[in-house]
Parts: structure tokens; sequence; C-alpha cells
């Protein structure tokens, strides 16, 4: 397989990184920021099958370039994992009430979130399309979940994620038509012990509290057992179905 990691460099990027490798990848490209700086090279940069890219999930033309070498290296991609994602960055946190809510810190969430996947989506268009198995997929959170919502809380991240489900649900009509064989899916990896959910760890039972390694594993079962039925779902660690 010819296999995209967008975000590989570190915590469940990097494990799913190690899940495409032991699989088999003929292939694997991994981006990041600054990949000869990140974990995955440092672990597998002399891996001939492994190509680094830069990639500025924000940036429009780094987005382009990057898609525009991928198109060089392969004539297809089988599978594509989206794994940006900020929850708290520098003066960024999720929101208690309302009158945390600040502009700035919404539009960013959105950039990262849910902007990404599918801009990536539409520069890599031409390795998507034709009649290849696909499964194209994006990290996103069972917080997104608008009928889930039961605690309020967190504005900028949850809506950021309901934005990615309904992005890639909607990539999903588009790319059935140009590839029968394509699946697209939005994945919850659980709470995994990264930067990313250490503030919030506190309440989570030892038992639902994942390494990246165990929730990559279990996301790259569900990526396997997809197919184009499943186009344009929310799907839970577990492989269970989390309504949007």
């Amino acid at each position: 397989m010819n296999i995209l990691i967008q975000g590989g460099g570190r915590g469940i990027g990097l494990a799913l990184a190690r899940q495409a490798l032991a699989a088999g990848a003929r292939q694997l490209v991994v981006t990041a920021r600054n990949p000869r700086n990140s974990a995955a090279h440092a672990e597998f940069g002399g891996d001939a099958r492994v190509t680094f890219l830069p990639l500025d999930i924000t940036d429009d033309v780094a987005i382009r370039n990057a898609a525009d070498e991928i198109k060089v290296l392969v004539p297809r991609l089988d599978r594509v994992i989206c794994t940006s994602g900020i929850l708290r960055e520098g003066d960024i946190n999720p929101e208690k009430r309302i009158a945390d809510i600040d502009a700035e810190a919404l539009v960013t969430l959105y950039r990262v979130n849910a902007l990404g996947p599918v801009l990536l989506a539409r520069e890599l268009w031409p390795l998507l399309k034709g009649d290849h198995a696909l499964q194209f997929s994006a990290i996103s959170a069972r917080v997104g979940s608008i009928s889930d919502n039961r605690l309020g809380g967190w504005y900028s991240y949850r809506a950021s994620k309901a934005a990615l489900n309904q992005l890639m649900r909607t990539l999903s009509i588009e790319l059935a038509r140009a590839n029968p064989n394509a699946s697209v899916a939005t994945l919850h990896p659980g709470t995994v012990d990264t930067d990313l959910s250490k503030p919030f760890q506190g309440n989570v039972p030892a038992d639902k509290l994942f390494t990246a390694d165990d929730s990559a594993a279990q996301l790259w079962r569900v990526l396997d057992g997809l197919t184009p039925a499943d186009t344009g779902t929310l799907f839970a660690y577990d492989g269970s179905v989390i309504p949007y």
C-alpha cells in the first residue's frame, strides 16, 4: 500500500506510522512541520520505504507543495490518515463558559482541526479518484458529536471537530462518485496519553487511557475493516459508530 500519515512526526501519528510499516507499506509518506527534527525521523529516518515531507496544515501553499511532491512519488494513495489537532496551545484553552470564547482561538482551531484534511484532499484528488481501494480518514473526537453533547463547554474544540465530521461526510459523497471503492471516515481515538490530553486525564479510568500505540492499533483495525458502505461515518476506536 501507498500510505500517507499527515502529522506523523510524534504522538498518535507516529504510532500510526509504525502500524503502516508493520502492515507492509510499500511507500509511506510522513509529514510534520519539521520532519527532520521529529521523533519519527529519529526512529525510521533510514528506512527506504519512508519519505518525510514538511507540511504545516494551516498553510495552503505548504499543502499544495507537499501534495505535488506526493504526486511525483506515487501513482495513487491507498490509505490517508490526517492526525492534526489542537485542544490547547499557548493562550488557547478549552472554554468552560461562553464568556471564555475568543474569536482568534476559534479560527485557529477550525484551521487545524477542520480545514486541513479537506484542503489536503483537494490537492491530492488525482491520487484518490479511480477504482482502487482507498481509506481516507481524519482523527476526530467523540466530543465533536452534536447529539452526544450533554456537558457543554469546550465550544471551539467541539465545533471544530463537528465541522471536520461534516466536511469529511461531504467529501465522502463526492469521492464515492470519483472512486466507488473509497471509504471516508472520521475516527475517535479514545483518550490517548499524549500532550494534548495530559491536563484532562484525571477523571479517565485507567483502562480507558490508551497509549498512542494501543490506540493506533485499534484504529488500524477499524480502517482495515472499512468498506465503501461505511463511507461518511464517525467511528470510535472499538469500531462502534458514533452519531454525528
